[in-house]
């Protein structure tokens, strides 16, 4: 990369995988429209050497050992969690506190404008940067593009006209030569057959009930790890396992006669890789997690506690139920099952 670019240089590796992924494609964008910005990435290491074959034409990978160097780093938390490394010199992207300010069904009016005003103030004189709250409903990787300063350029309808014009050249790496574990094996009915990545954190996990009911012959796909493996196989469902490598479900994905996916890291990593997806949304907007360029189909929430906080770890969503009401809903189901028939 040219010395005579800036260099915006960013610990990206804090999040869910998912948000990371959506991070990158907004990175990936934003160096698309503005080539005189060297933008180095830190992620997590599981990640790298997928991402350099896809992205690595417009992104800089960073090692650990380049972390002494980076200056910006992104944060979910608050702004008091954050004073001991602003102290220190750090300086943060927090993208998501005003937005899951604004989320929130029951509001503390005096709470959120001392919190709001507090992020203000620190995005002016930039220790914290934050999105406008005008974005709170676009996609997350455009999101986060504008919460940093030297970006604020970009308006939504540019972004998406890039991610568009990019769709063909991700896609065609990610179906590419990609890294594999060694462990994986595809069935090899698996081309005759529907495969659902069913996992998610909060109430996006779909429910092995619903599963054994309507998508009795599908392809059930789970790290080799997860503890729900053993629980779908005792229901008597197809399983097949992936392990350390992300392009192993893309590779799962690619084989199989349709994909469906909760809203996970894994739907953001198949919605770059495979247009014969479905997306299943249960807990937030599909504006914000469903990638602008996407090709596939997106079964929309039905109820009407959607969108909703998320909770991981609670034993209930923020409406008190311990299941998504999504997966009791006939037009929700009949649309998740329509989505899989051949056009």
């Amino acid at each position: 990369m040219s010395v005579n670019k800036q260099k915006i240089w960013v610990d990206a590796s804090i999040g869910g995988y998912g948000e990371i992924w959506m991070r990158i494609i907004g990175f990936y964008t934003v160096a698309g429209l503005r080539p005189e910005f060297e933008i180095g990435l830190l992620i997590p290491e599981f990640l790298n050497e997928l991402c350099v074959i896809t992205f690595g034409d417009r992104l800089k990978f960073l090692s650990r050992e380049d972390k002494k160097d980076i200056k910006y780093e992104f944060t979910n938390f608050g702004l008091r969690h954050l004073l001991p490394g602003i102290i220190k010199g750090k300086r943060y992207i927090s993208p998501i506190q005003r937005t899951a300010i604004r989320d929130k069904k029951n509001k503390n009016y005096v709470k959120n404008t001392l919190n709001d005003w507090a992020s203000i103030a620190m995005d002016f004189i930039g220790l914290v940067h934050i999105p406008k709250i005008k974005w709170s409903s676009t996609y997350h990787g455009f999101l986060e593009m504008v919460s940093i300063k030297q970006f604020r350029f970009m308006d939504y309808e540019s972004f998406v006209e890039q991610t568009k014009r990019d769709y063909t050249r991700i896609h065609e790496k990610l179906n590419g030569n990609i890294p594999l574990s060694p462990e994986l094996v595809i069935p090899s009915d698996l081309n005759d057959n529907v495969l659902v990545f069913p996992t998610g954190t909060s109430r996006q996990f779909m429910p092995v009930e619903w599963a054994k009911k309507y998508l009795p012959d599908a392809y059930y796909a789970f790290f080799h790890k997860s503890g729900s493996l053993p629980i779908f196989k005792e229901h008597g469902l197809k399983t097949v396992s992936y392990y350390k490598e992300a392009g192993d479900m893309i590779a799962l994905s690619k084989h199989a006669k349709w994909t469906v996916v909760t809203d996970s890291f894994h739907s953001h990593v198949i919605q770059s890789a495979n247009e014969k997806c479905t997306v299943l949304i249960t807990e937030l907007i599909k504006e914000r997690v469903v990638n602008p360029s996407f090709r596939g189909k997106v079964v929309d929430a039905e109820v009407p506690c959607h969108p909703c906080i998320h909770m991981t770890g609670s034993p209930v969503c923020a409406a008190g139920y311990t299941k998504c009401l999504n997966w009791d809903h006939a037009v929700y189901t009949s649309n998740v099952i329509s989505s899989t028939l051949k056009q």
